[in-house]
């Protein structure tokens, strides 16, 4: 059972490890003038549509690394869920073995 207590810590530590890579990824956006927005006509319009992209971008892999984390978690909670039951049969079969003998 250690080792699955093992594991599941593991698991929550990749999974504090994609949560603060979510906050990160949106935390160190450029600011919109490293884009060219403020420049006037096409270069400007590019600029905003640069500016626009990079930030649904790094959006979006924040979200699918929230998710990922949650997912981590939840596997998490079911090894430690799978750890908890073998341990509570291996208690169960001590104990009908210590009646039997």
């Amino acid at each position: 059972m250690d080792e699955l207590r093992v594991l599941a810590a593991r698991l929550d530590e990749a999974g504090g490890d994609l949560q603060a890579l979510a906050r990160a990824a949106t935390a160190t956006d450029p600011p919109h003038p490293a884009f060219g927005v403020h420049l006037p006509g096409r270069p400007g319009e590019i600029g905003r549509a640069l500016h626009r992209r990079w930030l649904e971008a790094t959006d979006d892999r924040a979200r699918e690394a929230t998710i990922a984390a949650a997912r981590l978690a939840a596997a998490a909670s079911a090894v430690r869920g799978a750890a908890d039951r073998y341990a509570e049969v291996d208690d169960t079969a001590r104990r009908r073995m210590g009646r039997e003998t």
